[in-house]
């Protein structure tokens, strides 16, 4: 209700909703090295997950920071057999707790990733950021919703609705 006696919207109604997406099992995006900023999600199937992250190294001479965090429902999805895929002593991967997975890594002219399981079947929520410090804003990290890619219903989904999105396998 409105301090004028009228009612209002719900402040609760005004956050953003995740966007709720299908990953094909066994669907891949390919991803340059070097040559695009992106976080890549593939659903390999039988409960095993993998995210790639990449950086426009080569046009900008730069690297990418990344925060990327995998989070799972207590019912179904919690997070085990993390292992890194071609990371450098500057990457980071950590479980906070069972039911989250975090990549803290730093993205040049290579790929870096992780594959890691959850419950077959399970939906996952991804969150990535991206540390931007040459952005025109007040904030160094964007959690831009473009940076996340995966494939669903047989295409390359380049780009999220919005950033978490809640990915589920279209089989387990």
């Amino acid at each position: 209700m409105d301090p004028k006696g009228g009612s209002g919207p719900d402040p609760a109604d005004a956050r953003e909703q995740v966007a709720e997406q299908v990953i094909d099992a066994g669907g891949a995006v390919e991803l340059e090295p070097g040559a695009g900023v992106g976080v890549a999600v593939a659903y390999l199937g039988a409960g095993r997950w993998q995210v790639t992250t990449a950086c426009d190294t080569v046009q900008t001479g730069e690297v990418c920071r990344f925060d990327v965090l995998i989070t799972g429902d207590e019912s179904r999805a919690q997070l085990s057999d993390a292992e890194g895929v071609d990371l450098e002593a500057q990457d980071d991967l950590f479980a906070p707790d069972p039911l989250a997975l975090e990549m803290a890594f730093v993205t040049g002219e290579d790929l870096d990733g992780a594959t890691f399981s959850a419950d077959a079947g399970a939906s996952l929520r991804v969150s990535a950021l991206l540390y931007d410090p040459q952005l025109d804003s007040r904030f160094d990290w964007t959690d831009d919703p473009r940076l996340l890619s995966w494939v669903g219903h047989g295409a390359v989904n380049w780009g999220a609705p919005t950033n978490p999105v809640d990915l589920t396998p279209d089989q387990p």
